[in-house]
């Protein structure tokens, strides 16, 4: 039996940051939805939505700018997230399939 993956799995490394970037981005956003007044949480949050979150600097400041610029930052991370699960979940190419002048164990079983 043939444990070689197919050409066409899925990018198991990509799925692991992406699951960590999920649950870092849920733990940002709700973090400073729950404590606004934390500068660190703020940061974090900010630094983690890059480079969505620079939309933050066209905010002016009005009433109700907090409530705006946490929707900005948890669109910014839905993003970034959204994209590592694209690249998490997007098949391997079929085109690259090592070298071919190399002979697989497939190959090297039929001779």
């Amino acid at each position: 039996m043939s444990t070689a993956r197919s050409p066409l799995s899925f990018r198991p490394g990509w799925r692991i940051a992406a699951s960590i970037y999920t649950v870092a981005g849920v733990v940002c956003v709700l973090g400073s939805a729950a404590v606004p007044e934390s500068d660190v949480g703020m940061l974090v949050a900010i630094a983690g939505g890059l480079p969505w979150s620079l939309g933050l600097l066209t905010l002016d400041l009005s009433p109700g700018v907090a409530n705006t610029a946490l929707l900005l930052l948890a669109g910014s991370w839905a993003v970034n997230a959204g994209l590592l699960w694209w690249l998490a979940l997007r098949p391997r190419d079929s085109a690259f399939q090592g070298d071919a002048s190399v002979p697989t164990s497939a190959a090297k079983r039929t001779r």
